[in-house]
């Protein structure tokens, strides 16, 4: 009798692979590579983060070209920036684990409508940490980017700096005036992304361009009042000063537990071409 040596060697290798190591075809797990993906399944949350958000007006002609149609952009040129020092713990899904991470985050967010229900529309977002930031753009549409982002609090105030190709592109000051004692509620509202893969073939269409929403929920445990500054800058790929401060209208410092969910696609504009 002929025994199939190199075929049970083969087996008996591959009996020894850890189960993590093989790749699964359940689409519960998510992000690449298969074999131990970057990141698991939403819900994702953050705790005891610090963040402050800067409201400032701009001129409304330059706010319209940076919103894509179908969504109508706020007729006032609203802009908000915020910027803060996110704490995410560690998480389980399935047999795979997540360890917590820290990280430095930026954004620019225009208030908006879409089909009569208003959001606000992600301009752009810096973090200077990798896992967030994939998982963020993949999974939701984010348009995160990585940057040089250096956060201080010396004598109450807050200084945030984002670099970029060398090229300071936001810099940020923050002092607080007054603590909010009785913190008004503020009820979830819906975030919006342009979530866009472009095609592997030369000139091909895009693989995936939707409008992609889910609610943001936070729980505010601490709010402050307080005086701002802010500039904005330029690289060739990053036009943040393009963006004229025309007014800082209002700049608030929380403490904030909150989290990201699972959401929808409301506007496919494939599917609308065809």
């Amino acid at each position: 009798m002929r025994v199939n040596v190199l075929g049970f060697i083969t087996a008996f290798f591959f009996s020894l692979i850890s189960p993590a190591l093989a790749v699964s075809d359940n689409p519960a797990v998510l992000g690449m590579p298969r074999i131990g993906p970057a990141y698991g399944a939403p819900p994702r949350s953050y705790h005891d983060s610090k963040v402050v958000i800067i409201t400032f007006k701009t001129s409304p002609d330059v706010l319209q070209k940076l919103v894509p149609k179908p969504m109508v952009p706020n007729k006032e040129g609203i802009i908000t920036l915020y910027f803060g020092h996110f704490e995410a713990p560690a998480y389980d899904r399935g047999s795979f684990h997540f360890p917590g991470e820290s990280y430095e985050e930026t954004g620019l967010v225009a208030p908006v409508s879409l089909f009569k229900e208003g959001g606000g529309y992600s301009l752009f977002l810096y973090l200077n940490k990798v896992a967030p930031a994939i998982s963020g753009r993949e999974i939701w549409g984010f348009p995160k980017k990585d940057a040089d982002i250096v956060m201080t609090e010396k004598e109450g105030k807050i200084t945030f700096n984002v670099n970029r190709l060398g090229v300071p592109i936001v810099k940020a000051t923050f002092k607080k005036t007054a603590k909010v004692e009785n913190i008004p509620a503020r009820p979830a509202r819906a975030r919006y992304n342009l979530k866009y893969i472009p095609s592997a073939t030369k000139d091909g269409p895009p693989d995936v361009m939707q409008i992609v929403s889910y609610k943001q929920e936070t729980k505010i445990k601490e709010l402050y009042n307080g005086e701002a500054s802010l500039e904005l800058g330029s690289t060739p790929v990053d036009p943040l000063g393009e963006i004229p401060i025309a007014k800082i209208i209002k700049a608030e410092y929380l403490v904030v537990d909150g989290g990201v969910d699972y959401g929808g696609v409301l506007y496919d504009y494939l599917k609308e071409r065809k």
